[in-house]
């Protein structure tokens, strides 16, 4: 599993963000990519320096000072979407920056639409932000964790004037985040721009994963400080975990529902973390048909879970309790085949490949395309498979 793990010992911000992602990426593919941005007249600077003696990269955009760049949400999604770029560099483009005015709705006590992006709407911070979203799709991490984040103390200055470190939309999405303090800094080590980033990325928080390191990454912030002001990124290969994983399973009996309704449930369970949805059918009290609802998931999705089940369904009570689970170590091969190229599932027990099966989606676009029936395309592409890896 590829993990991108960030070590934020001296805070996070956007061109930190960049120059510290670069290290694991080719500079001149990006350099093409961010350039698909529909922003005029800006470019990008991209130097090394040393802090406290230490090799670092710096990103820094260069543009003309714009005389209004208070943009709206609406104004910032219209960029990103006259864009050039992939579907997933757009989507998390605008998560990033529908969290950070959602966090600054709420500062101000406006709605969303109303907010204005005052530093955050200057090309330099667009440019931060859609640009990290690039490196992640070119760095295309499994899982992405993060350490603790430092928080000082003092004052920055700000459009709205003196704010208090951290600035309030910063703390805003501080939220649910692990933070540490630094007593020995004063001023701001973690930037709005910085907060959203890692509040969207990172889904883990904690020190770094085991996990073999492939790269290692430096990236600079501007100013100079008793500790390097830099933000390292690792990029590595994590160990298999051998031992069972512990996992939540949820149920409820139900017998008064439209089972109609019953796809739309499976949709939302499935977008808010199960890992596993499925009914059984079950005679109830006074011999009525019902269905008995079942939900696997990682037992921090419970929550949000036991609030889908309350809400789309008719039940009053569900049942929660823990199962353990062992997995197979999987991983995808696409294999070449005389029908083209085929996706293949492989599965291994301690090390030893014991299963391999077609991704079904392939195996019905060859039935669609030769006009074979599935079974005998399943069956060829299975012969393949048993000559190319259970043949000795």
């Amino acid at each position: 599993m590829k993990v991108l793990y960030f070590d934020c010992f001296a805070g996070i911000s956007g061109d930190m963000t960049i120059a510290s992602l670069l290290n694991h990426v080719d500079e001149e593919e990006f350099k093409k990519e961010i350039k698909k941005i529909a922003l005029k007249d800006f470019d990008i600077e991209i130097n090394t320096t040393r802090k406290n003696t230490i090799s670092a990269k710096t990103f820094k955009v260069i543009y003309q000072e714009e005389k209004h760049h208070h943009r709206h949400l609406k104004d910032v999604k219209e960029i990103v979407e006259r864009s050039e770029l992939s579907e997933k560099v757009k989507k998390l483009s605008v998560e990033m920056f529908e969290r950070l005015a959602e966090a600054e709705a709420k500062i101000h006590g406006r709605s969303v639409e109303e907010v204005h992006f005052h530093e955050v709407g200057a090309v330099d911070s667009i440019v931060d932000m859609i640009g990290t979203a690039i490196l992640i799709d070119m760095i295309k991490p499994d899982k992405i964790v993060s350490s603790p984040l430092p928080v000082t103390s003092g004052f920055v200055h700000t459009q709205h004037g003196l704010m208090p470190v951290p600035a309030p939309a910063t703390v805003e999405l501080l939220k649910g985040i692990p933070v540490k303090s630094i007593d020995i800094i004063e001023g701001e080590l973690v930037t709005p721009t910085g907060a959203v980033i890692i509040k969207t990325l990172a889904g883990e928080f904690g020190g770094i994963p085991d996990m073999v390191i492939h790269s290692v990454g430096y990236g600079a912030g501007m100013r100079d400080l008793e500790i390097p002001n830099l933000l390292r990124t690792y990029v590595g290969e994590e160990k298999v975990k051998k031992k069972p994983e512990t996992l939540m399973v949820l149920e409820t009996n139900i017998d008064d529902m439209n089972p109609e309704f019953y796809q739309y449930l499976f949709d939302k369970l499935f977008e808010n973390g199960a890992l596993d949805v499925f009914l059984t059918p079950v005679i109830m009290k006074k011999q009525r048909p019902g269905a008995l609802i079942t939900v696997i998931c990682e037992e921090e999705k419970v929550g949000r879970l036991k609030e889908v089940i309350f809400k789309e369904t008719t039940t009053f009570g569900i049942r929660y309790y823990e199962v353990l689970r062992h997995k197979l170590d999987r991983e995808i091969e696409e294999i070449t085949t005389p029908y083209g190229n085929i996706r293949v599932k492989k599965g291994y027990f301690n090390g030893k490949l014991i299963k391999a099966y077609p991704e079904y989606e392939d195996v019905k676009a060859v039935s669609k395309k030769t006009g074979k029936g599935i079974n005998d395309v399943y069956r060829a592409i299975m012969k393949e498979i048993e000559d190319k890896f259970f043949k000795s």
